[in-house]
């Protein structure tokens, strides 16, 4: 095997790198990074400079402390500071809290969307027991062609169960005569989840978090909320024995 490889050695594909010159050591391309970063990072810590001494000397007003520009000898001291600041900071904070929190429920909503996806629009149901025996000979139309009865009813969402006594009498599309009542499951849909995100912020002291963030708008510019979290919470139970039985549930 030896002697056939040395004697087809010429044959045989071989291939190696060119050599290169000093010069083409470097690589151009990468050789920008160092300056590319150092440029980013000056430009992100310079560019709200001017922005941050003008919150820094509106939060010194806002306190009724002097900046280091203010000096004073050592027989001086002033005893009066008008705090500017602070009388529109509390009419800004008066006048958001009044939008943001004027009803009594968190300023958030669900609605459903023009076209739900998963849940029906509208369905209505004939009360008039004449009609329905003359239909009963047709089947209420399907949105989807070959669908079930099973996949119709999931369709409803929250009023599943409520009206799964009449499902053979249910059609999809809203009612068009008076003896025809019109059902709106996706509507139904949105808000039992709207109240149930309302119950997690309510759990969470939600509001009093949105004030803190609506002050701090107020003040700095720009407001943060964090949150909700998860949690495990107890909430304290007695059986009907007087033992004390908590309730160990998730709460958002």
């Amino acid at each position: 095997m030896e002697e056939d490889f040395e004697n087809n050695m010429d044959q045989v594909d071989m291939t190696a790198l060119e050599d290169r010159d000093e010069e083409d050591e470097t690589d151009k391309a990468s050789g920008t990074i160092s300056a590319y970063v150092q440029e980013r990072f000056s430009k992100a810590s310079t560019a709200r400079e001017t922005e941050e001494i003008r919150w820094l000397k509106a939060y010194r007003n806002y306190r009724g402390l002097y900046g280091p520009d203010v000096q004073f000898t050592e027989t001086e001291k002033s005893k009066i500071f008008v705090k500017v600041t602070k009388t529109k900071v509390t009419a800004a904070y008066g006048q958001i809290t009044d939008v943001l929190l004027g009803s009594a429920k968190f300023p958030l909503t669900i609605n459903p969307t023009t076209l739900p996806d998963g849940v029906e629009d509208t369905v209505h149901l004939e009360t008039n027991d004449e009609i329905v025996t003359a239909e009963a000979e047709f089947e209420y139309p399907k949105v989807n062609p070959g669908e079930t009865t099973d996949d119709f009813m999931r369709r409803l969402g929250g009023m599943k169960d409520e009206l799964d006594p009449v499902s053979d009498k249910l059609k999809v599309g809203p009612g068009t005569s008076p003896t025809q009542v019109t059902f709106h499951p996706a509507e139904i849909a949105a808000k039992k989840m709207e109240k149930k995100i309302h119950d997690q912020l309510e759990e969470s002291r939600a509001k009093k978090h949105l004030r803190a963030a609506a002050f701090e708008c107020a003040l700095f510019g720009t407001g943060l909320m964090k949150g909700p979290f998860t949690e495990n919470k107890e909430y304290p139970k007695w059986d009907e024995e007087g033992n004390y039985t908590p309730l160990d549930q998730d709460s958002t």
